[in-house]
């Protein structure tokens, strides 16, 4: 392990069906046997950072239900140190997915349950000594704490913004980097100018928007600029904005050039998109240019 990421947030059991195309209303479509997944964007963000450096730190909520043990050794095939923020009465996070031949998905989900219990933000602190974290915005009782404490010691925070979350009016305060996705608009905010300014007010230092396969649009300071994404075939988007921000996460700390480092991350996020769910790519030798 070259660096000390740690990865805070979400875990899923990601079921995962393949059709042809969407079916239309009231329509029952058979197709093959569903693959069954462990997701969730802390834990795929995690569990890229952790393919590019050898392991990564991820505190996440999955209790003792029948789907941990399955969890668990997803963990270990991937390296990852893990903390429970979970109890036995801890319910798994579901997520349906329906992906169709273009690469296209749809997912039903539901949110995690509020989290009870003591915790401790220094003790994860002290214990892991992170060069970066990630945070997704979930488990915000947890999160909020842990950000503040963070952003005490001078440690550089990434903050996957897929969606807003009123959480995020506070989060954003101790965030040095905002990965935000197209749909990530927060109040009053209708277009990417918008996301950016309500960004440069919160403090955000370095801003992003991904958009899919279409350009990286990108703020640091004074600069902006836009990142061409790499053209591919496109077999499954699962988890590619995950491991979009779980590169970057590795890049920054090895590079110490934010530009470099998104594009970097790009490849990497279009490289899982050749492969069938969020784990197939992992076997596979990828070749960044920088």
């Amino acid at each position: 392990m070259h660096y000390k990421g740690l990865f805070f947030g979400l875990t899923t059991i990601d079921i995962q069906y393949f059709v042809d195309r969407f079916p239309e209303t009231n329509k029952k479509l058979k197709t093959d046997a569903p693959d069954v997944l462990v997701g969730g964007p802390a834990a795929n963000a995690a569990v890229a950072f952790s393919y590019l450096n050898n392991g990564a730190h991820l505190v996440s909520a999955i209790g003792e239900s029948a789907f941990s043990s399955f969890i668990r050794d997803d963990f270990a095939n991937n390296k990852l140190q893990f903390t429970d923020l979970g109890n036995a009465d801890t319910k798994p996070v579901i997520a349906s997915v329906v992906t169709s031949s273009n690469g296209d998905r749809n997912i039903f989900t539901h949110y995690p349950e509020i989290l009870s219990g003591s915790f401790v933000p220094v003790k994860i602190l002290d214990q892991i000594q992170p060069e970066i974290i990630l945070m997704d915005g979930f488990y915000s009782e947890r999160a909020i704490p842990l950000a503040k404490k963070a952003f005490q010691r001078k440690i550089p925070i990434v903050l996957d913004c897929g969606s807003w979350k009123p959480q995020y009016n506070e989060l954003l305060k101790y965030t040095d980097t905002a990965i935000c996705s197209a749909d990530f608009q927060p109040p009053s905010c209708k277009n990417s100018r918008e996301v950016f300014r309500f960004l440069r007010k919160t403090g955000v230092k370095n801003r992003v928007i991904t958009q899919g396969e279409e350009d990286i649009l990108f703020e640091q300071e004074k600069r902006e600029g836009e990142l061409a994404v790499e053209k591919t075939k496109v077999i499954d988007t699962l988890g590619a904005g995950d491991f979009f921000h779980g590169a970057f996460c590795y890049y920054t700390l090895k590079m110490r050039d934010f530009e470099k480092a998104l594009n970097a991350a790009s490849q990497v996020a279009t490289f899982s998109c050749k492969f069938k769910g969020t784990r197939a790519w992992l076997n596979q030798d990828i070749v960044v240019n920088v």
